[in-house]
């Protein structure tokens, strides 16, 4: 038995690279992380979003896993419209890691557009950690500087992120106390909520 994959739309007219090319980095990034078989994955890619467009969201309702992605999530930077294997397999993985969390320690998380942006970026920098520990390209110090945008450029928030990158098992609560943490010493004024990409 292996994952069922949906993707949508039926076919890709904006970029080089296909629904099937889309669904097996999903259907093998899925086995990696051990989501489990009997969750449907269905992923939205919106290719009217180029990079550097990027954005995701990855959340489970009715039991089922829903990734959306920005055609820039995807896309190689250097070579516009084509697929970027080993960044698509990078947010692919992460996404699937936390709808995995959804049905066990994060089942209390609000869903994906709820998120502020010190939890979302706790919560990847926690996926991306494990994601590298099962193969996946991994990149720290890039996710640590998109840390540091979310939560303060000072030590406190450096040893948040460390303790999250090296976490194997936490709760939403865990994520919810990392984030008490950074702002607790954070001075800078708060930043305006981001317009979502997702339409």
């Amino acid at each position: 038995m292996a994952h069922r994959i949906e993707v949508r739309p039926e076919k890709l007219t904006l970029v080089s690279y296909t629904v099937d090319d889309v669904a097996a980095v999903v259907a093998e990034e899925a086995a990696r992380v051990g989501l489990p078989e009997s969750v449907t994955v269905q992923v939205e890619v919106d290719e009217v979003l180029p990079s550097p467009l990027t954005g995701s969201t990855s959340d489970l309702m009715e039991g089922r896993a829903r990734l959306w992605l920005s055609g820039g999530e995807l896309e190689d930077p250097r070579y516009r419209l084509q697929l970027a294997d080993r960044q698509a397999r990078q947010v692919v993985a992460i996404g699937l890691l936390r709808v995995a969390d959804r049905l066990g320690p994060c089942a209390d998380a609000p869903p994906d557009l709820q998120l502020d942006d010190r939890q979302r970026s706790a919560w990847d920098s926690w996926a991306e950690g494990r994601a590298g520990r099962l193969g996946v390209p991994a990149h720290p110090t890039r996710r640590r500087y998109h840390f540091r945008l979310a939560h303060g450029f000072n030590d406190v928030a450096d040893a948040v992120f460390e303790r999250l990158w090296a976490a194997d098992a936490l709760t939403w609560a865990d994520l919810e106390a990392a984030c008490d943490e950074t702002a607790a010493v954070d001075t800078r004024e708060p930043p305006k909520p981001r317009t979502a990409l997702q339409r």
